[in-house]
């Protein structure tokens, strides 16, 4: 294994499982940028613990689990599956998501990446899907 994906894995197990936010600069780099559409992560480090302790109070139970990862140097691309319980009714919920962090110096300075929001909207029943059925 890596460094750069050693990092990826123990950034994810340390901030994003066990919501550790005050070990993030161990992992991210002070000039972190993060771009994901429909998610505001706001500004470096801060909107980085931001984001990680409010995904945690909305989803009780938040977890990451990597199915896949390619190490391509200083890019890592992650396919996670991502659980936890709906804030209602405490069914478990889980979605996917896609992600290439970019490594320099030994920490992250860049996370993007594509969630499957769509299934987490209809399962959080923000949206109903319906069919055309003729």
């Amino acid at each position: 294994m890596t460094k750069n994906e050693q990092l990826v894995r123990d950034a994810m197990q340390i901030i994003w499982n066990e919501c550790d936010v005050s070990r993030v600069n161990e992992f991210y780099s002070d000039n972190f940028e993060a771009d994901y559409p429909h998610t505001d992560w706001g500004n470096g480090l801060e909107g980085l613990c931001n984001l990680a302790t409010q995904v945690h109070s909305d989803l009780p139970g938040y977890t990451e689990n990597i199915d896949q990862l390619i190490d391509a140097g200083d890019k890592i691309i992650v396919i996670l599956s991502i659980s936890g319980s709906h804030p209602v009714s405490g069914d478990e919920i889980s979605f996917r998501d896609v992600t290439v962090l970019t490594i320099k110096d030994g920490k992250i300075v860049n996370q993007r990446g594509v969630g499957d929001l769509l299934t987490l909207y209809e399962k959080l029943n923000m949206i109903t899907l319906t069919s055309n059925t003729q």
